[in-house]
């Protein structure tokens, strides 16, 4: 099983793909993309 910790949950999305679509944000990205829109979003410095 893989778990995650949920940022946020957005409903009636239409800017994340085709479509009205509901979008979850997870914590924890290893990745610092300087383009982030969720940086709030990113793992924490080690």
């Amino acid at each position: 099983m893989i778990s995650g910790l949920v940022a946020n949950i957005q409903r009636y999305s239409l800017q994340d793909g085709p479509g009205i679509r509901t979008t979850v944000f997870l914590k924890g990205c290893p990745l610092d993309c300087w383009w982030c829109h969720n940086p709030e979003c990113r793992a924490p410095e080690r």
